[in-house]
């Protein structure tokens, strides 16, 4: 007995199109293909197969993997070695998100805090952080400091984080719409070089992107 693909997908809650992509890939061919029609038909027996490779799917398995698994593999040794494989890459992929969670909890804390200083005056503390990287030379617009800040992550060797680092530029004190420095740093990443000075810190509304709002 022969289904439709239209019937094969109702009765596996596979659809029309994935039974198609199946096809194409070499994954899932029809049993008969009418030459007049093009239309496909599927066995009963291939229902097993498509319950295998929703099965796989949900673990996360590729479909190229899962075709090997059916075609290249099929002992059980196999798919033993594909299942721990596949667990290591599920264990990677859960690491990445648990820092990717991370990193969105200190920028909401650093975005929290940013607003509750918005339209503050500026203030004046001691600052202590570590020296990622330096740029001297006389920078005069957005474009200068635009080219500084992406010269000096360049060179960084370091492996920093987004929102760990910030930048301050050294203004020159005979000429206030110059900056003479700038240097990338961070409180949290340690580097050979600790400096310690007194900064003003303050908060602008508006995107980051909009230097010419910040500089």
């Amino acid at each position: 007995m022969i289904f439709s693909i239209g019937e094969t997908s109702k009765l596996t809650k596979v659809s029309i199109q994935a039974l198609r992509h199946y096809d194409k890939e070499g994954l899932l061919k029809p049993v008969f293909v009418d030459e007049d029609t093009k239309y496909r038909y599927y066995s009963i027996d291939q229902f097993l197969q498509i319950d295998f490779i929703k099965r796989c799917k949900s673990l996360g398995f590729s479909l190229e993997k899962i075709k090997q698994i059916l075609y290249e593999g099929n002992n059980l040794e196999d798919i033993l070695k594909s299942i721990s494989f596949q667990k290591d890459i599920i264990e990677k992929e859960i690491e990445n998100l648990k820092n990717i969670k991370s990193n969105l909890v200190r920028l909401e804390s650093t975005l929290s805090s940013a607003m509750n200083n918005l339209n503050k005056p500026p203030q004046v503390k001691e600052l202590e952080f570590f020296v990622l990287g330096t740029s001297k030379g006389e920078i005069k617009d957005n474009n200068d400091i635009e080219t500084h800040i992406r010269k000096n992550f360049k060179k960084i060797d370091i492996s920093y984080n987004i929102n760990d680092t910030f930048i301050i530029l050294k203004v020159d004190k005979n000429n206030c719409n110059c900056y003479e420095e700038m240097i990338v740093a961070s409180s949290t990443i340690k580097s050979d070089t600790l400096y310690k000075n007194k900064v003003v810190s303050l908060f602008i509304e508006g995107a980051a992107f909009k230097n010419e709002i910040y500089f």
